[in-house]
C-alpha cells in the first residue's frame, strides 16, 4: 500500500512538472517553439507582401515572429545611423540593404557564420553581381534579394506608327529609331521625343544611365583597390579609346540642337511624365519603375527591353542596385537573423516573393524561368546582366553624375576637363 501512495505521489509531481512545463512557467523549460527569439527586419517593399510572407513562416527554426517595418528609400539611412547610435531594442536584427551603400557602412554589418552561408554558396546559387556583398577573405557580408536594375521601356504605337517592329539592341540602333521618332514643329522645337538623353535637369535616372554607359565602355569608374580610374584609356585592339569621354559625347549629342540627332530639351516635362503622355518613343527606367508607369496610364501601350548595348560589345552590361538581406552588427540575435535570411533566400520562398513584388528572383536556378513572360524576361537578363561598381557615397555620386552631364550639355567644360572635376569630387 505505501508503495502505490509513492507511486501515485510521483505521478501526480511528474504531471504537475508536466503542466508548468507545458504553459512554460517554469524558467528556462519553455518548449523549442516559444523559446524562439523574434525579429525586427527593415526593408523597402510593401509591407503587404511582407505580412503574406510572415504568416507563413511563423514555425521557422531561430524565429517566432518577424516584425516588418517599411522604409523610405530616401531616408533609411539616417534612421539606420540614429537607430545605431541609440542603441536599445528597436535595432534592426535584418535589413534590406541596397548595394550602392556597402563600401559607406559595409564596418557596421556582420560576416554570416560559416555553418549557415559560405562564399561558396553565394557564388553557385546567386547572379553573379552578388559577388559585391562577399569580402576579400571570402567572409558574407549579405544575401542577394532582388535587383532594380535599367532596363529600356519603348511605346509600341509610336514605334508602330514608324514601321519599327522591334526596339534596339545597340546603342547605334537606339539612336536611328530615336531620329525616325522625333519630331519637330516648324522652329525646330521637339514635340514628339524618340528618347530622353543628355540632360541631368529632367531626366531623373541620368545619373545612373551615365555609369551604365562608363561601365559598358568598360570603364571602371573605381578599381578594386578604391582608386578613382574615370577618365582613363583604354587599349581596343591598335587604338586607344576613352569611353567616359565617349559616353558624355553619345549623350550630348541627344540634346545638341545642332546635331540632327537632337531629341530632347530642357523645356520637356521630366522623362517619364513625357513617356506616359505619350510624347516619349524610348524610356530608360529602373524595374521598379514598371507597375508605377501601368498605374499612372493603363490605357499605355508599352513593353519592356533589355538596355541597349555597344555594338560588338564582348559581355553585356546593365546598370542598378542589388538588394542583400544583411544582419547589422548591433544585432544581438545574430544567429536567429542569419538562419532567417538564409531560409528567406531559399528557392520556393525567392520565387514566391519575386511573384508577389513582380520582380524576379536571383537566383540563377529560377532565372531562366522567366524567358516565358516577355516583361520578366527583360527583368531576368537585367538582373543577370548586372554589374556594379565602388560606389564611396550614392548621394555624392548621384550629383556628380547629374552635374558632368549637365556640365557638357551646356559647354560649361569639355569632356575632359568635366570627367576631372567628377573625379576630384569623387576621391
Amino acid at each position: 500500500m505505501k508503495t502505490q501512495y509513492i507511486a501515485i505521489g510521483v505521478a501526480v509531481i511528474l504531471a504537475g512538472i508536466s503542466v508548468l512545463v507545458l504553459t512554460g512557467i517554469l524558467p528556462g523549460m519553455r518548449s523549442n517553439q516559444e523559446a524562439r527569439e523574434n525579429l525586427l527586419m527593415w526593408g523597402f517593399h510593401d509591407p503587404d507582401i511582407m505580412q503574406a510572407f510572415m504568416g507563413v513562416t511563423q514555425d521557422i527554426e531561430g524565429a517566432s515572429e518577424i516584425q516588418y517595418v517599411l522604409k523610405d528609400i530616401n531616408t533609411w539611412e539616417s534612421d539606420f545611423l540614429n537607430t545605431l547610435a541609440r542603441g536599445g531594442d528597436d535595432i534592426p536584427d535584418i535589413l534590406v540593404f541596397p548595394s550602392d551603400y556597402l563600401q559607406k557602412h559595409k564596418d557596421k554589418l556582420s560576416f554570416a557564420p560559416i555553418a549557415i552561408l559560405t562564399e561558396n554558396a553565394i557564388k553557385q546559387q546567386f547572379v553573379e553581381s552578388g559577388d559585391v556583398f562577399l569580402s576579400a577573405k571570402g567572409d558574407v557580408f549579405g544575401i542577394p534579394f532582388y535587383a532594380d536594375a535599367l532596363v529600356l521601356y519603348w511605346n509600341k504605337d509610336l514605334f508602330t506608327q514608324n514601321l519599327i517592329t522591334l526596339p534596339p539592341k545597340t546603342w547605334n540602333e537606339f539612336s536611328e529609331i530615336s531620329n525616325k521618332i522625333t519630331r519637330k514643329d516648324s522652329t525646330g522645337t521637339v514635340t514628339v521625343s524618340g528618347a530622353a538623353l543628355g540632360r541631368g535637369i529632367n531626366i531623373k535616372n541620368t545619373p545612373l544611365i551615365t555609369s551604365t554607359l562608363f561601365l559598358q565602355g568598360g570603364d571602371e569608374i573605381i578599381d578594386q583597390t578604391g582608386r578613382v580610374v574615370l577618365g582613363g584609356d583604354r587599349q581596343s585592339g591598335s587604338v586607344i579609346v576613352r569611353p567616359a569621354e565617349d559616353a558624355l559625347r553619345f549623350m550630348s549629342d541627344f540634346s545638341n540642337p545642332r546635331k540632327t540627332i537632337q531629341s530632347w530639351s530642357p523645356a520637356f516635362p521630366e522623362a517619364r511624365e513625357a513617356f506616359v503622355s505619350q510624347k516619349l518613343g524610348m524610356y530608360l527606367g529602373l524595374m521598379s519603375e514598371y507597375k508605377e508607369i501601368k498605374d499612372i496610364n493603363p490605357h499605355l501601350n508599352f513593353a519592356v527591353a533589355p538596355v541597349p548595348q555597344l555594338k560588338d560589345s564582348p559581355r553585356t552590361v546593365t546598370g542598378g542596385t542589388l538588394y542583400a538581406l544583411v544582419v547589422p552588427k548591433a544585432s544581438p540575435k545574430q544567429q536567429s537573423a542569419w538562419t532567417f535570411a538564409k531560409y528567406f533566400s531559399n528557392y520556393a520562398n525567392s520565387s514566391w516573393y519575386a511573384d508577389a513584388s513582380g520582380g524576379v528572383s536571383l537566383r540563377r536556378d529560377i532565372l531562366p524561368q522567366y524567358q516565358r513572360e516577355s516583361m520578366r524576361s527583360a527583368f531576368a537578363e537585367a538582373a543577370l546582366t548586372l554589374k556594379l561598381w565602388m560606389v564611396p557615397d550614392p548621394k555624392l555620386a548621384e550629383q556628380v553624375f547629374r552635374e558632368v552631364v549637365e556640365d557638357v550639355a551646356l559647354e560649361r567644360a569639355t569632356f575632359r576637363d568635366a570627367l576631372n572635376k567628377v573625379k576630384a569630387r569623387l576621391e
